[in-house]
């Protein structure tokens, strides 16, 4: 007599996954796309652009920019990156 044990299904739900990799391409040109927009931002008030300063990425999110999510989560992970090799 064969025992199975039962399947366990593991959620991904709360799993957060590596970001795949953009083109260069693609990143440039929606960050230029959206440099005006962000400049316009940060100069509509001093809280904003303290934001800016302290969270980039998160001051980006604020703004409403038309960037796309894996656009933003490889931003993410370069100033992540960049900010661990800085400390």
């Amino acid at each position: 007599m064969l025992i199975r044990k039962p399947s366990v299904k593991k959620s991904t739900k709360n799993i957060r996954r590596a970001p795949k990799r953009v083109s260069h391409a693609r990143l440039i040109s929606q960050l230029e796309n959206a440099e005006g927009a962000l400049q316009q931002w940060i100069a509509s008030s001093p809280r904003n652009s303290d934001f800016f300063r302290r969270d980039p990425i998160g001051a980006m999110r604020a703004a409403g920019l038309d960037i796309d999510d894996d656009i933003m989560l490889e931003l993410e992970t370069v100033t992540s990156s960049i900010a661990r090799k800085l400390k």
